[in-house]
């Protein structure tokens, strides 16, 4: 049988029931409680934290390795030719950039490697493990991390003029300046066997850009007439002429007296035939000693051209303007039957424009061409001024000589080769005249040093029509001429002869420029 609760019972219970109503909605005691159970998932996120940031920072520092290692390696090769040294270097430099203990890293795993799809391409591969920290406490032990980079050397087009020495003293073994013959282990010969460098060094170009190369061998003159218009050429034109008449002179012992051997020159005009001028512009064969397609250089523009006036300084009309009416602003034949002065003479072989070569041999074969007549004396002007007239964008040749190819940018380089400083005479036939007799630099200087003076002004002017001009000084004890033309001091190089294949790979990377693809 059931009974009611008892009074204290009714009580008790009431108490209870109330205590744990006041329990349930007192919060003062959750705090310490969530604190605790909250630990674990924070402690596991500032763990995170902490080593995904360790994790990229380490990344960062494989990045820089892998970016390193690709550059490095592709400079060390030559052209697109990845070998033993190209690996070694890429590694060294990755090494260095990401040493064994950083970030106490574990598993370093590198590969430099020539792209199986583009050989001229650098391929580097890099991962490492990141032990954790805190993140151990969860069951991870390391972070992994990789990273990928690509290298190239992004060659652009590249517009080149090598403009190169063949006086008599190329002829010549280093340290002998003069000969009779070519010697066995010749200065020009050095040249022929080192210059194929700077083409391997810029071979294996990117696509859809163009290297071309031109070459301007210069001695007294330069042989240009082949690439010249007929109109550019002044026909009739002048010249020293031998009248026969006895000369009075002077003597300090016998005193005055009459020389008949004909040495009274006056300037003669002499008309060259149609025909003649076809036979100079020709392309034939012709004779070590030709005077075939060789130029008297013109009036300074702005002077005149009767008689034919010559300033020291070089400006870029000088450079650029031609005409087809002014016979002050065309060249004369080199004609060293017409100029009876009795003195001597050279004309190198013929200047070639810029073109693209297929390969060394043909870049090889054309390089022992221009050089295969070596005689005279030495006229750096004319060499350097023809050789800025050849690759200028807005002269004689605008419309060979884009400023843009396939879009981009063409870059202009003059690479300047000699083995002397300027060494002239006043009785050499050469661009200038005969100078004892015509005398038409006007210039107050000595005769080399007037055309030093030209020289540079020409180096000067080629600059500011960015031009980037490489000087190789091959067994020159003097450089007070010649340094003063390259661009900066970074492309002045010099060389006994033994390293010019070295010398020009140098110029060669220095033309192209390295890049990361990726």
């Amino acid at each position: 049988m059931l009974r009611p609760p008892t009074a204290d019972k009714l009580h008790s219970e009431s108490g209870s029931t109330a205590f744990l109503a006041r329990l349930g909605r007192d919060s003062r005691g959750n705090t310490l409680a969530l604190t605790a159970a909250a630990m674990i998932p924070i402690a596991a996120m500032i763990g995170s934290g902490l080593d995904m940031s360790r994790a990229y920072m380490a990344q960062a520092k494989l990045q820089n390795a892998c970016d390193a290692a690709a550059l490095a390696a592709r400079r060390e090769m030559t052209g697109a030719i990845f070998d033993s040294d190209a690996q070694a270097e890429g590694e060294r430099f990755f090494d260095f950039n990401f040493p064994s203990t950083t970030m106490n890293a574990q598993n370093i795993v590198r590969t430099i490697a020539q792209s199986t799809s583009d050989s001229s391409t650098v391929e580097v591969t890099a991962s490492a493990d990141i032990p954790a920290s805190l993140m151990s406490l969860f069951g991870m032990a390391e972070l992994p991390i990789s990273v990928t980079c690509n290298a190239d050397q992004d060659h652009g087009n590249a517009d080149i003029m090598l403009v190169l020495d063949v006086t008599g003293s190329m002829k010549c073994n280093p340290g002998v300046s003069s000969c009779w013959w070519e010697q066995s282990n010749s200065k020009i010969g050095r040249l022929r066997d080192g210059a194929v460098g700077l083409y391997n060094a810029l071979s294996g170009g990117g696509a859809n850009t163009r290297i071309r190369y031109g070459f301007m061998p210069y001695s007294v003159t330069a042989n240009v007439g082949r690439a010249l218009d007929s109109g550019w050429i002044r026909d009739p034109a002048d010249y020293q002429q031998d009248t026969g008449l006895c000369v009075e002179k002077y003597h300090w012992y016998y005193g005055y007296y009459d020389d008949c051997t004909g040495n009274e020159y006056v300037l003669a005009e002499v008309d060259h035939s149609s025909s003649w001028l076809s036979s100079w512009r020709g392309h034939g064969s012709y004779s070590s000693n030709t005077s075939d397609g060789c130029i008297e250089e013109r009036a300074t523009i702005g002077r005149s051209g009767s008689p034919i006036s010559i300033s020291t300084d070089v400006s870029r009309d000088d450079i650029d303007i031609v005409s087809t009416s002014d016979a002050a602003r065309q060249w004369a034949p080199y004609d060293t039957s017409a100029q009876e002065a009795e003195s001597s003479s050279a004309c190198p072989r013929p200047a070639r424009q810029l073109a693209e070569y297929a390969s060394a041999s043909s870049y090889e074969s054309m390089v022992d061409t221009v050089t295969g007549y070596v005689d005279g004396s030495t006229y750096h002007d004319v060499g350097l001024i023809w050789g800025a007239r050849f690759l200028s964008s807005t002269g004689m040749f605008a419309s060979s000589n884009p400023e843009t190819y396939n879009g981009i940018p063409v870059s202009k380089h003059i690479v300047f080769m000699t083995d002397g400083i300027i060494s002239t005479s006043g009785s050499a036939y050469s661009a200038y005249g005969v100078d004892d007799e015509d005398d038409r630099v006007d210039s107050t200087l000595g005769l080399n040093a007037q055309h030093v003076a030209r020289f540079q002004s020409a180096c000067s002017q080629a600059k500011s029509m960015g031009m980037t001009i490489w000087v190789i000084a091959l067994d020159v004890a003097d450089t007070t001429d010649i340094e003063p033309c390259a661009t900066s001091s970074g492309h002045f190089e010099t060389s006994d002869g033994t390293d010019l294949e070295d010398v020009f790979e140098r110029i060669g990377a220095g033309i192209g420029q390295l890049r990361l693809t990726q």
